[in-house]
């Protein structure tokens, strides 16, 4: 994945994000790889769906694909400016977005608590602009949400475990919660990647605290 090398990476000035294109670069994506489920919607009555953000997303679709409950997950790109980016348009860190999983879930059998909790203990939230040695704007730690509710319960939840992680000498929470955050889908060859490349790139940036919530 990307690293840059020399400089502090931040988001750059509206004027100075990518334009993008009008046509998504996936515009007829396949069935999922493993769950055989759509890559997109309209969802089925019931269905919820939530934006993760954890670095590297290859490695965090595959964590989210194998959890009972989850019903369908994609990668793409969300909370920039540049629309239907490409990957190596994110990697220049002039789109603003985030490199993140569209989780799709029964929340009869998988609650959004479940799904956060997974998220804050497989990556560090505190440290801004990268996870490990992924190092840019796109690997921020971010929860982006459909609904205004679900986003207050999760800044609720951060709450709760930025105590722990500051018992354990950590800084603060780095993580972006919003809602009503465009979603562009990544690639087909990003897509279930590490099913695809079993042997792939796939870091795994955990405090090792278990988050309490």
């Amino acid at each position: 994945m990307g690293f840059l090398f020399g400089r502090t990476p931040e988001l750059v000035s509206h004027d100075r994000t990518l334009p993008g294109r009008a046509e998504p670069v996936l515009a007829h994506p396949r069935p999922h790889a493993v769950l055989g489920t759509p890559l997109t919607g309209p969802w089925r009555e019931g269905q919820r769906r939530l934006l993760v953000g954890l670095g590297c997303f290859w490695g965090v679709e595959k964590m989210y694909w194998q959890m009972d409950g989850v019903e369908s997950t994609s990668v793409g790109y969300g909370g920039g400016e540049t629309k239907n980016p490409t990957y190596r348009e994110v990697c220049t860190g002039m789109t603003n977005h985030v490199e993140l999983v569209e989780v799709v879930y029964d929340p009869a059998s998988i609650t959004l608590k479940d799904l956060v909790r997974a998220g804050l203990e497989a990556h560090d939230p505190t440290q801004g602009f990268r996870q490990g040695n992924d190092v840019g704007t796109q690997y921020r730690s971010a929860f982006y949400t459909d609904t205004q509710q679900e986003a207050d319960q999760i800044r609720g939840w951060l709450a709760e475990y930025e105590k722990q992680l500051a018992a354990a000498g950590l800084g603060p929470i780095t993580t972006e919660v919003r809602t009503g955050v465009d979603y562009y889908l990544a690639e087909d060859e990003h897509q279930q990647y590490l099913h695809k490349v079993p042997g792939g790139y796939c870091p795994h940036h955990s405090t090792g605290i278990a988050c309490g919530i």
